[in-house]
């Protein structure tokens, strides 16, 4: 039974925690892209931009839309690596392998266009989604991040 005394305790021991994932969360997206090394931009390097995952929230098995838009005026785009990571029980466990969208046959040639592809999760936790692009020179466009929700319920 909770006393005037000890609610307020309860309160903020879940109000620190909720910051607490906040904060781990946003500084583990911000450091996610140490294996994205970018090239300067310039002419030639290939621009993403407009990530967009839906829905945000799932259930665990459900597929997840990624979607975003690239540009690149050599028009030799590649590839496109994803790499999905994740927070789960405060622990942030990195991508180890990205996925890898071969895009030589349907977007080589195309100064702009959409890569489209999806994913799944077998666990529940915080996922972290990082997207980029390389072309044939193996110039590498910037890295684009998003978050998905992944429950049992």
């Amino acid at each position: 039974m909770l006393t005037r005394h000890n609610r307020p305790l309860r309160w903020s021991r879940v109000v620190k925690q909720m910051l607490l994932l906040g904060v781990l969360v946003f500084a583990l997206t911000a450091c996610a892209s140490w294996r994205v090394k970018s090239t300067l931009p310039g002419p030639g390097v290939p621009l993403i931009s407009n990530l967009q995952i839906e829905p945000v929230k799932v259930k665990v098995g459900e597929t997840v839309r990624v979607t975003f838009d690239f540009e690149d005026t050599d028009a030799d785009v590649v590839e496109a690596r994803i790499f999905p990571s994740e927070v789960r029980e405060w622990v942030y466990t990195p991508a180890l392998a990205p996925k890898i969208l071969d895009l030589k046959t349907d977007k080589y040639g195309l100064a702009i266009g959409t890569v489209e592809t999806s994913l799944k999760w077998e666990s529940e936790g915080i996922k972290i989604v990082e997207v980029f692009v390389v072309d044939e020179k193996n110039h590498t466009s910037n890295a684009l991040r998003a978050r998905v929700a992944v429950s049992r319920w």
